[in-house]
């Protein structure tokens, strides 16, 4: 009988890696990548050097100055992170035609008749390894864990050594299973919480729980969490881009401002921003949501829905301007959000409307020429003397459509 296997594969302190990768200078040296170098900007990845001062992800970048005032803070590139994930994606790409991008820093390789057992999977890491370190980069380094579901080999790789490789099987899977509930893969705080009132303590204790009494408590994820650790299968790799529920993009203004001027500015950014990944998936949207946070008090938030199909910059920035110039600005504004949702695959069927139509083409065209030439080539006029108001960011847990 072939033996299943699955490979979770976890890239090192990866955007600060990268960002040392780039910059030699920065190496053996602690280094935050930081959304903003503000006070108040937040570090989402840090390196080891910086992790070893106590810098770790989500610490505030005023905090990292107290920790180590010789940290290096660095505004983050998505940009160069996604194209660093396609090249070592690529390589992953090449030894199954089971891969999923989970992350984008991680991934799921099924192995399943590619490797004959855990062993030849343990070498294949090792060369994959090797190959990153070759064409993609000397710094970039990765914990790989293996075992015969994926969650299994998630929970390996989450506790293997930084740059090393761990193997679960059924022999030493409960010496494994004797640590904290919140170290397996989708138990928080919240659900360890739940399950201590059961008297479960460790992974352990949870694996030899009744399954019944855990679903009459918990309901199924209940069930799933004992199936996960008992090593039942029951999350297939994901070899389809699952259509997602929203896209849409926030940003924290430094200098908080009730300008309407300036907040058109960085609303149409991201509007355009949002626009550009609906495009990019070829989905269309049906509803618009719109937040303004205020500095003090609630702020503002509204939800436009549309009969038409949402599709280009302006279908998604019109009601929200009509709705903002309307507005009365009572505070200085400290976040703007924009997000379309309801999505679903775009259309082939034509539009009544020549209008539509031509707007429909004239954002692709642009599109085109921004991919080609580099964002921001062509624009609308709203964008011109923006500057870097509402920069690209990467979000703690972000999934990555890639083409290799």
């Amino acid at each position: 009988m072939t033996q299943r296997v699955i490979m979770h594969l976890d890239m090192n302190s990866y955007f600060a890696s990268v960002e040392q990768q780039a910059n030699p200078f920065l190496r053996g040296k602690p280094v935050g990548v930081c959304a903003y170098l503000s006070p108040n900007g937040t570090i989402i990845a840090s390196s080891i050097e910086a992790k070893a001062k106590g810098i770790k992800t989500g610490t505030k970048v005023g905090e990292a100055l107290r920790l180590d005032p010789k940290v290096i803070l660095v505004e983050n590139e998505p940009a160069k992170y996604r194209c660093v994930t396609e090249k070592i994606f690529k390589i992953l790409s090449e030894y199954t035609d089971r891969m999923e991008p989970y992350s984008i820093d991680e991934a799921f390789l099924d192995l399943t008749g590619f490797v004959k057992n855990f062993t030849e999977a343990e070498k294949l890491a090792e060369t994959i390894r090797e190959r990153i370190k070759a064409e993609v980069g000397e710094w970039l380094k990765c914990s790989v864990g293996i075992s015969w579901t994926k969650f299994l080999a998630k929970f390996a790789g989450d506790i293997a050594p930084k740059n090393g490789t761990l193997i679960i099987d059924k022999n030493n899977l409960d010496n494994f299973l004797k640590r904290d509930l919140t170290e397996a893969w989708g138990v928080g705080k919240a659900m360890s919480l739940r399950l201590g009132y059961l008297g479960i303590r460790n992974l352990l204790e949870l694996k030899r729980y009744n399954p019944t009494i855990l679903q009459r408590h918990l309901g199924i994820y209940g069930y799933q969490l004992w199936a996960h650790v008992n090593g039942e299968e029951i999350s297939e790799i994901n070899l389809e881009t699952p259509l997602p529920k929203s896209i849409g993009h926030s940003y924290c203004i430094p200098q908080k401002t009730a300008d309407k001027a300036y907040l058109f500015k960085i609303l149409y950014k991201l509007c355009e921003k949002t626009g550009r990944r609906l495009r990019a998936q070829e989905l269309e949207a049906q509803t618009v949501w719109f937040s303004c946070a205020y500095v003090y008090g609630d702020g503002l938030s509204k939800v436009f829905r549309s009969d038409d199909k949402i599709f280009t910059t302006a279908e998604i920035f019109t009601p929200l301007e009509k709705y903002l110039l309307a507005a009365e600005i009572t505070n200085p504004v400290s976040k703007l959000a924009v997000s379309v949702g309801n999505l679903l695959p775009l259309s082939g069927q034509q539009s009544l409307f020549c209008e539509r139509i031509k707007n429909k083409n004239l954002s692709l065209a642009m599109d085109k020429l921004n991919d080609r030439f580099g964002e921001y080539t062509v624009t609308n006029g709203l964008m011109f003397k923006s500057g870097d108001v509402a920069r690209d960011r990467v979000g703690f847990r972000k999934t990555l459509t890639v083409k290799f």
